[in-house]
């Protein structure tokens, strides 16, 4: 993989963990708006799997509204502990639905092996939107100085902790997570800002899946 390569992998990588964090940061403080758009987001993994194991597009039909309703709850209450696993997380939650639902049912899932990491059918949705994003986590990161950049991808893109970036930076732990905080604050009001500016009506436009049961 090229040096340019590289830097475009990281760049979308990095740029989809902000928007998973901000998203769930987010619902956690009770915004109705990230609710709805965490639905659109995920909703379509979790059909995917559901139809999948069940091969049953009523049941799959049935089940995914509950999953939801329940991933929605728990990122109310704050039990996600780790967002890059947010897909995980929620993936998690439709299998554990699942196997609720053939145990009182009496019966077995069909056995199919199927990759815990869907594809984000999501995206497929509005390809151009999704690429606008990326680009806007990349200016946003642009602004940052050289140290914390580097903070922001080791934790995002390689998933280490501060002890190890701390020992790679030549930094102490406690500054890590520090400028690690400070960094991302930056970066998501950066987007935020960006976005209500060029977007003011956008949340007009949000589609209203039909969750409302049980929340």
């Amino acid at each position: 993989m090229s040096c340019e390569n590289s830097k475009e992998a990281a760049g979308v990588a990095i740029g989809k963990a902000l928007e998973n964090e901000r998203l769930v940061l987010a619902i956690a403080s009770g915004d109705k708006e990230a609710e709805q758009t965490f639905v659109l987001k995920y909703l379509p993994q979790v059909r995917a799997m559901l139809l999948a194991r069940t091969r049953d597009p009523e049941l799959a039909a049935d089940l995914q509204q509950d999953v939801m309703i329940e991933a929605i709850c728990a990122l109310r209450r704050g039990q996600l502990r780790e967002v890059a696993k947010l897909s995980s997380f929620v993936l998690g939650i439709a299998r554990n639905l699942l196997n609720n639902h053939f145990q009182s049912a009496a019966c077995r899932p069909v056995s199919l092996e199927f990759p815990d990491e869907l594809p984000d059918l999501a995206n497929a949705i509005d390809s151009v939107a999704v690429r606008q994003e990326q680009d806007l986590a990349k200016r946003a990161i642009s602004t940052l100085e050289p140290v914390d950049q580097s903070i922001l991808q080791l934790t995002l893109v390689e998933g280490l902790k501060p002890g190890v970036i701390a020992k790679r930076l030549n930094l102490s732990p406690d500054v890590v997570r520090q400028r690690k905080v400070r960094a991302t604050r930056k970066v998501v009001n950066f987007i935020s800002g960006v976005s209500h500016n060029t977007s003011p009506e956008c949340h007009k436009t949000i589609p209203q899946p039909t969750i409302e049961k049980g929340l």
